[in-house]
């Protein structure tokens, strides 16, 4: 087996051991049993659990970072946000990229590790909500910038737009997010509008 296989198979399966059985719970002979290879192994590639866990959130920074800059440049090039898009873009964030293959594992296992382990509670609420409103609040910059919405606390709008994602999330409910979507956006881009007339 190549040397990058067997490092994205030992990722693949720590995420779903971490994420089943929490990361106290699994040791490296666990890992390895689970993988196919020898625990030496998995040490030639990771020096301790916490090296791989920190190794899975670098990843799942990485994929962020794309989908926020592929973010940024769809929006950049279009003239005016509709409802439409808007909406689908808060639900596939939660459909696509939080029950994502390598993001939903690790959030679970965040999650079930945070109350016990102070890395891994700033880890999650980094993942979960500093990074995301810090992003959504660049976004209602732009808007207000470009004049599409009439508010210009983006903070605000940030924190009021991910509390609807985070419904969503945690409940399961998109069809209910999605209508919650829509009444932020009719609020907050029809302010602008009357602001015009």
């Amino acid at each position: 087996m190549p040397k990058e296989n067997k490092k994205e198979l030992i990722i693949r399966e720590a995420l779903k051991l971490f994420s089943e059985k929490g990361f106290a719970a699994v040791s490296m002979r666990d890992l390895a049993e689970s993988v196919g290879i020898s625990v030496s192994t998995i040490y030639h590639y990771y020096e301790s659990k916490q090296a791989l866990v920190r190794d899975m959130i670098t990843r799942a920074n990485e994929l962020t970072a794309k989908a926020r800059d592929s973010f940024f440049r769809i929006l950049s090039g279009t003239e005016k946000v509709e409802c439409e898009p808007f909406v689908r873009a808060g639900v596939m964030y939660v459909t696509a990229y939080l029950r994502h293959e390598q993001i939903d594992p690790l959030l679970r296992m965040l999650e079930s590790e945070r109350f016990h382990e102070p890395a891994a509670e700033e880890a999650w609420q980094q993942m979960m909500f500093t990074d995301p409103i810090a992003h959504e609040a660049k976004v209602f910059e732009l808007l207000a910038s470009r004049g599409e919405i009439g508010e210009t606390d983006a903070d605000r709008l940030a924190g009021e737009y991910h509390g609807i994602i985070m419904l969503g999330y945690f409940t399961g409910d998109t069809d209910r997010m999605a209508r919650e979507l829509t009444a932020f956006y009719n609020r907050v881009f029809k302010e602008k509008g009357a602001d015009r007339q």
